[in-house]
């Protein structure tokens, strides 16, 4: 590995203590904070977007999660001095200052127009804090640091993102965190080197309810962009209210989602923001219980989705939607399976931004590995007479031997496992149609959420890393390979 001594152009470094090996890295969470680390080289925690303004001076922005460096100061925080630490949101400004001292030469980093500088001077502790500039290497050895300019990852296809939103009464503080945090949301996907700005578009479609459960609107269309600051005051343009019965126009709202104008060459996702399902899937109290008024049935979508490259997330705000939905939860694990996405759970707002990119950071090394695989994929199934557990077996055996990494989101899961649910869900993946599934749910007994997790509101932790690809994210992998169009 090659350090210097401070960065000299703008990229994604890694930042080691001189003559020790011990990197800065994030800590994100609640008491989000730095510390040093042994060198992890897949660890995005590790790794920190610095750009140039003014000379010698630079914003810090994990890859991790696209948070920005800010501080923190009081009589309480390491004597006074205070520690740094990422944030969701923009930068402050850090001076990196190169010096020469006792025959090395190296940086200090300080806020800029502050005197003190990043150290690691607490004993029997790892995290960063800031403390007086000492003029000699053996005094402060934790303050002086050298820089790695990380290799440029191959850039990645250009990413769509459609947001689906739910517009109705509950879900205000779900509209107003997706709004602020476009620019966390933004950071996360672009500090990884993976796309140019120009190469990220968000859409979004804002749903209610057919009349007369709803006056307002059914859904409501803004076309895909690449100006981040539209994409936030469309969503500063919703207000929650209304609806009318319990389930709303998910179906009206997929089905704009499905024939928008996608790029070809992009990797496509949808995410739907919910605490509701759609109509006809059972539910007491639908108004519309046989189904969407205009016939769209959301099986059908979804299922013209994987064919089309488009992947599903769900984000379910719980535990309202599987607090006062039976079928909901079920229904949205077999739905999202036909286009190889997922249900994510979200209990805590905060996380939503997280959720989001993790999301789209997954299914886009899916889409990389569904392009380089997928002739190799069918002809196992087609020429070998392969079926799709043996491949993945197969696939997952190599992986392994090549130490594959995958962007992986992992977030506490908030569902109780039940056997009966699961065999729902698997209905609602192998159906072709609401009519034909719907009949065939049985009732799951018991809590649907983890007792811990049934006050709104609890703590989660989410977080984006990347891990060794698992047997699951390769079974994805497949499944969209199988199911595309030539």
């Amino acid at each position: 590995m090659t350090y210097q001594s401070k960065p000299t152009s703008d990229g994604v470094y890694r930042i080691k203590v001189l003559n020790q090996d011990l990197f800065i890295e994030s800590v994100p969470g609640n008491n989000p904070g730095l510390k040093l680390a042994s060198l992890s080289p897949t660890n995005n925690k590790q790794k920190w977007t610095l750009t140039q303004g003014q000379s010698n001076v630079w914003t810090m922005v994990s890859v991790e999660d696209g948070s920005g460096m800010t501080y923190k100061k009081n009589a309480y925080t390491y004597w006074g001095y205070g520690y740094p630490y990422p944030q969701n949101g923009a930068s402050l400004n850090w001076s990196i200052l190169e010096r020469t001292t006792d025959g090395q030469t190296f940086s200090k980093i300080k806020l800029s127009g502050d005197s003190n500088c990043f150290d690691s001077c607490d004993p029997g502790s790892d995290a960063v804090n800031f403390y007086y500039d000492h003029a000699r290497v053996a005094d402060g050895p934790k303050q002086c640091f050298v820089f790695e300019l990380v290799p440029k990852v191959k850039p990645s296809p250009p990413l769509d993102i459609m947001f689906l939103q739910d517009a109705t009464g509950s879900q205000q503080p779900y509209i107003d965190t997706a709004r602020n945090g476009i620019t966390q949301i933004c950071n996360t996907l672009l500090s990884g080197g993976k796309f140019a700005p120009e190469d990220l578009r968000f859409g979004l479609v804002a749903f209610r309810d057919h009349p007369p459960q709803d006056q307002s609107f059914v859904i409501q269309e803004f076309p895909f962009t690449n100006d981040f600051g539209s994409v936030a005051s469309n969503l500063a343009s919703l207000t929650a209210t209304g609806g009318g019965d319990g389930p709303e126009s998910q179906s009206d709202a997929l089905s704009a989602a499905y024939s928008a104008d996608w790029k070809d060459e992009a990797t496509k996702v949808v995410v739907l923001i919910t605490d509701s399902p759609p109509h006809g899937i059972g539910e007491d109290g639908d108004g519309f219980s046989q189904g969407c008024p205009l016939r769209i049935d959301p099986l059908r979508i979804a299922a013209g989705m994987g064919r089309a490259g488009i992947t599903l997330y769900v984000i379910a705000c719980e535990p309202t939607l599987s607090e006062y939905y039976k079928r909901a939860s079920d229904f949205y694990q077999g739905l999202v399976r036909k286009t190889g996405g997922k249900v994510v759970n979200l209990g805590e707002v905060s996380v939503l931004p997280t959720l989001i990119a993790g999301s789209a950071l997954e299914a886009v090394d899916d889409e990389i590995l569904v392009a380089k695989y997928q002739a190799e994929v069918r002809s196992m199934a087609n020429d070998q007479k392969m079926n799709a557990n043996d491949i993945s077996l197969k696939l997952y055996k190599n992986f392994v031997a090549a130490d594959m990494q995958h962007s992986t989101l992992v977030v506490d899961n908030m569902y109780e496992q039940r056997t009966q649910g699961e065999r729902n869900a698997d209905i609602w993946f192998n159906a072709e149609s609401l009519d034909e599934a719907k009949n065939n749910i049985q009732e799951v007994e018991g809590d649907r959420i983890l007792e811990k997790y049934q006050t709104p509101g609890v703590e989660q932790s989410a977080a984006i890393e990347t891990q060794s690809i698992s047997l699951a994210q390769v079974e994805t992998v497949v499944q969209k390979c199988l199911m595309r169009e030539s």
